[in-house]
């Protein structure tokens, strides 16, 4: 089409999109949080002897060399390890806990974003304590932050280890260790692989092949010679020794802008806001232009937008359904812990075409239920986290289809300027074949979110 259909086409789909913004409500918020960083306990290996055994007397085997290897790393490290607890009001037993270690002299420490997250949001509700290996015990505060790439400075009042090495190298397939306070089971090293950063992924990430559990969050991820590659943050619980560090180059990064005061309560939310605001304006930037699209019987929908994205497909296998469906989901991965009921900078789609042998009258009335707005959709959100959505549905001209649209928006309560906006579209160009579309983004401004709705709606054609 030329650039005079062009034009028309981004003047409908203005007056379609534009009026949203007024529905569009800011209110409060609030967020609670638990420590995270789970994966799959590492199966134990077993070490064979070549020593026989005297008749009646069995022989101890001698100890593996990567064995001694971990217990040397250890001792090494141990001295600059604390046990960062989390407390709910008065109480003395712990509602969560992590780990963090010296980098800096003066009691400075480093940790994961979601390990301190709560005393942060809600600091008349928690606090935070220090325990050493030895048994000592402390106050903890923050100095700053990095939800980006989930970190946090801290300090521990009275207590200053010698602080460990950041080493911002890292070779895959060298060994490497973890240590941190798992559960409830004390100071604990596990064994493992580093492989390398993970490739085609937006959020910068260190593969370790190696055992991570809840409450290591924040401890150091260590080659052989005891110096830090990485900050333990996450595992995948659907699978077996995958689990990362955040690269210590980062850790490095906020540790140069730390401050030598405490961060203000009272502005925490504003700096949280800002960081997510500059995340999603990147994760935005980094995508093709134009929009990336894949063909699919006639349509040509937005499809793997970056190199980061994963998408996949699916199909219903049965011949003799009355409306045949196929469905593509992509998705960037690129979620980001805020609290324990709040995520931000996700973006990811989904796109189903239907082909149908009904009549036109009984696909119409199937399209007409699907066209509607999600049940629970106008009026969802968490009260304390989350305002309601504030939708706008109205018919739009696409490139060589009419399609019914709804965009919605909802707000931030306490990180003021963020909005999540969601986009349902289902087209309306044949009796015998259709589209229907899901587009969400979390965590960016009205304006750059309605600008990409517009973007991904431009990107949708019909060539027959």
């Amino acid at each position: 089409m030329g650039s005079g259909g062009r034009s028309r086409i981004g003047q409908s789909l203005d007056r379609g999109l534009v009026s949203v913004v007024a529905f569009a409500f800011v209110a409060a918020m609030g967020s609670p949080l638990a420590a995270y960083g789970q994966a799959k306990p590492s199966p134990s290996g077993s070490e064979t002897s070549n020593t026989t055994e005297s008749p009646g007397r069995q022989t101890i085997p001698p100890p593996s060399a990567a064995s001694i290897e971990a217990r040397r790393v250890l001792d090494r490290v141990r001295p600059s390890i604390i046990q960062i607890k989390g407390f709910f009001g008065n109480n003395k037993s712990e509602a969560f806990h992590g780990t963090g270690f010296a980098v800096a002299p003066g009691g400075v420490f480093v940790t994961n974003w979601h390990v301190v997250s709560n005393a942060l949001l809600f600091p008349e509700k928690y606090r935070l304590e220090y325990k050493t290996p030895s048994g000592s015990s402390g106050r903890v505060v923050v100095r700053a932050i990095d939800v980006r790439h989930d970190l946090a400075i801290v300090e521990a009042i009275g207590f200053a280890p010698a602080p460990l090495e950041l080493w911002p190298e890292t070779t895959k397939g060298e060994h490497a260790y973890s240590v941190g306070y798992p559960l409830d089971v004390g100071l604990t090293i596990t064994e493992g692989v580093s492989n390398g950063q993970v490739q085609d992924t937006f959020q910068p990430r260190i593969h370790y092949s190696g055992a991570l559990n809840s409450g290591m969050s924040g401890g150091p991820g260590l080659d052989t010679s005891g110096r830090v590659i990485g900050i333990n943050v996450s595992g995948r619980l659907d699978s077996q020794l995958v689990a990362f560090f955040v690269p210590a180059a980062y850790a490095i990064s906020l540790l140069a802008k730390t401050g030598t005061t405490p961060l203000d309560s009272n502005t925490v939310h504003k700096q949280i806001a800002q960081q997510l605001r500059a995340y999603s304006d990147a994760l935005l930037a980094s995508l093709d232009t134009p929009l990336t699209v894949q063909d699919d019987q006639g349509y040509e929908l937005p499809g793997k937008l970056a190199e980061f994205f994963v998408c996949r497909a699916r199909g219903d296998p049965t011949p003799d359904q009355p409306v045949q469906s196929a469905s593509v989901y992509c998705d960037a991965k690129s979620s980001l812990f805020v609290a324990s009921d709040v995520t931000s900078g996700g973006l990811w789609f989904r796109h189903q075409i239907l082909t149908t042998t009904l009549d036109p009258w009984r696909f119409a009335r199937r399209l007409q239920e699907l066209s509607a707005i999600p049940a629970g959709k106008a009026s969802s959100g968490r009260d304390r986290t989350l305002a309601p959505f504030a939708c706008k549905q109205s018919d739009v001209a696409l490139d060589g289809l009419q399609a019914n649209v709804i965009v919605c928006l909802r707000a931030y309560r306490k990180f003021e300027g963020l909005y999540d906006l969601s986009v349902h579209l289902v087209s309306k160009n044949s009796s015998s074949r259709a589209f229907i579309s899901t587009l969400n983004l979390k965590g960016t401004s009205a304006e750059a979110a309605l600008a990409f709705a517009k973007s991904y709606l431009s990107a949708i054609r019909w060539k027959p």
